[in-house]
């Protein structure tokens, strides 16, 4: 088993990826795949070693990338946001035996003495093994199905690490229903904000134009580069951040036939701006997809639900998945539902095993209704009285479309003095201030943290 099997399936005319003025078809990527797992193993690395990656959003990524998996070494990714001390504690828990990144990266590398073993991108530089790969017909290593492949980091409740590790036959589980979710076929040209999603892209000889933007700041997108990129390209869909498709003008949805989102909640107000084809994606780093929601299905009975508390709808769980609500929690397990953390770190508070099945606390309230609908009522852990952030924010939405606002500790939060008409819900003070503080990496979540000092 490995992840690039599929790579030399597609036409190798076909282009594979567009990086703003450069492109590379899959024929192309497949050879420079090939040669750098060879330069890879030339340069003394064996499978199962780990090597850290910190490149931008380039083609060369996505040929490092590929080039790991090709030869059964595993790619460690840590968000440089998170901070240096964060950076810190994960290169310790698991020290890497190289790394690879841009010109730029390899400041990282000197402040962290231990990473000596460098490729670098880009021109030469001394001290690295310049990353020039020359093709190699060579197929790529068979695994056992639990080996690893990508390990990234998020923190926890404690602000202390938790190493993710996604084997191939984890990612290849979900691609498998990434594929159905997000209805990936040949052929289709998508414009790109969400890195992971180019992967499954390349699975199935998708052409992926990557965002002509910084892809580190989604709620912020450059929008004449991005409207350019959408003249330029016969784009047919894109999968992005609800903050992303926030701030895009009306062209950019007239030109689009498909368009995914997710990441954080997607109100009604957002898919109601969507002309065509539309799609909410629920899930977590843990697991994803849990369930996808149609904007067509955002029905007058849909919303006088929204309107009167029902929650925000998430559509029915993938069939791939099992999902119970307990005690207001959602809980999943499935093939691509990750079991564990490494070295079991960080089990505790979000694993719990059932009738000899190992599933996953989500941390979300939710409930199912009749027909077997998935609801989102907020983060599990901010209840007031009977009632969850989303089921007030979801309502206000629906009210004021447009209009950010943040439901915490009995007060409603709002940008706007607007008149808010919910007889049912335990509002107990309105709040106007200048602006509801959002979650840094992504513009996206209210972070709830900030609003009461």
């Amino acid at each position: 088993m490995n992840l690039t099997e599929k790579l030399t399936t597609h036409d190798p005319k076909r282009i594979a990826i567009i990086d703003r003025d450069r492109a590379i078809t899959f024929g192309e990527l497949n050879s420079r795949v090939q040669g750098g797992a060879d330069l890879l193993r030339q340069k003394g690395l064996q499978i199962g070693d780990a090597i850290l990656v910190l490149h931008p959003i380039t083609i060369e990524l996505y040929e490092i990338l590929l080039s790991c998996f090709h030869a059964g070494i595993v790619v460690i990714l840590v968000d440089p946001a998170k901070g240096s001390d964060f950076i810190k504690k994960c290169l310790n828990w698991l020290p890497p035996k190289a790394f690879i990144g841009s010109p730029k990266a390899q400041l990282l590398r000197l402040k962290y003495r231990t990473l000596k073993k460098a490729f670098s991108t880009g021109p030469k530089l001394p001290f690295t093994h310049h990353w020039n790969p020359l093709h190699v017909t060579r197929t790529p290593v068979n695994l056992p199905p639990d080996a690893p492949a990508l390990i990234t980091f998020t923190s926890g409740s404690t602000g202390n690490p938790k190493g993710i590790v996604r084997s191939h036959h984890f990612l290849l589980a979900q691609d498998k229903t990434l594929s159905k979710s997000l209805n990936l076929q040949p052929g289709q040209i998508d414009l790109v904000t969400l890195p992971v999603f180019l992967l499954s892209n390349l699975s199935h000889g998708i052409t992926s134009v990557i965002a002509d933007t910084d892809l580190t700041k989604p709620g912020f997108p450059e929008v004449l580069k991005i409207l350019s990129q959408i003249e330029q390209h016969p784009i047919t869909r894109c999968t992005a951040s609800p903050a992303f498709f926030e701030k895009m003008p009306v062209e950019f949805f007239a030109s689009l036939t498909e368009l995914y989102t997710g990441g954080a909640p997607v109100f009604p107000d957002l898919l109601s701006r969507f002309p065509k084809k539309s799609h909410a994606v629920y899930g977590s780093s843990e697991a994803e997809p849990i369930s996808h929601f149609h904007g067509s299905d955002l029905t007058p009975e849909v919303k006088r639900t929204i309107k009167t508390g029902g929650g925000l709808p998430a559509g029915k769980p993938v069939a791939e998945i099992s999902l119970q609500i307990i005690d207001d929690e959602i809980l999943v397990t499935g093939d691509h539902v990750l079991k564990g953390y490494l070295d079991s770190r960080g089990e505790t508070e979000t694993k719990v095993e059932i009738d000899g099945q190992i599933w996953h606390r989500t941390g979300d309230a939710g409930r199912l209704d009749d027909e077997g609908n998935l609801w989102l009522l907020g983060r599990h852990s901010q209840k007031y009285q009977d009632f969850f952030p989303l089921q007030i924010e979801a309502a206000v939405h629906l009210l004021y479309p447009g209009e950010r606002c943040a439901f915490f500790k009995g007060t409603l939060f709002l940008e706007k003095d607007l008149k808010i008409d919910l007889p049912w819900a335990p509002i107990a003070h309105i709040k106007v201030i200048d602006q509801i503080p959002m979650d840094s990496r992504h513009n996206a979540k209210v972070d709830y943290a900030k609003l009461w000092p």
